[in-house]
């Protein structure tokens, strides 16, 4: 028994010892989802708004600012969802659509980008919204179908949720 015991403690020993990480390096493996896209902050410069009559395909005066964004695939188009997010001066982040003082600010997304508008709420010709700081958080089907409770509109629950899947 006793050299039953030495002859298999010797035979781990080999294996263990003659495991090696030498060898040429795998290839890369398939691009992954780390599920927090577009965690971070963007400012929309003063400059960077252009006025437009056509909002979305409707008649209106608007601001309006467009951006591609490849988080965006076709399956988050048609089985995901955007939210986007605007930084008010006091540092609140409130969801888009947002009506605050007679204007709104709201927002489009279909695969590869999105748009942002900026409207007065009775259709006149608004001033130009100025420098803005925005949040577009892309969020696969999977994390939705996974948090199905979750109120996607109060920042502060998404991002919760968005930082735990990963």
């Amino acid at each position: 028994m006793k050299n039953l015991f030495m002859l298999m403690f010797v035979g781990c020993i080999s294996i263990f010892n003659s495991c090696r990480k030498d060898g040429p390096v795998g290839p890369q493996g398939p691009a992954g989802n780390a599920n927090v896209m577009g965690e971070y902050p963007f400012t929309v410069n003063a400059g960077s708004w252009t006025f437009t009559t056509n909002i979305a395909g409707n008649t209106g005066n608007a601001y309006v600012v467009s951006y591609n964004d490849a988080n965006i695939t076709s399956s988050v188009a048609n089985h995901g969802l955007v939210v986007m997010y605007i930084q008010y001066a006091d540092g609140t982040w409130k969801s888009l659509p947002d009506i605050f003082a007679g204007t709104s600010f709201s927002f489009n997304f279909s695969a590869g980008g999105f748009d942002i508008y900026y409207t007065n709420v009775d259709g006149t010709t608004p001033s130009s919204p100025g420098t803005q700081v925005f949040r577009a958080v892309v969020i696969p089907s999977s994390i939705r179908q996974i948090h199905p409770n979750t109120n996607w509109n109060n920042y502060n629950e998404a991002m919760t949720v968005m930082h735990s899947a990963n």
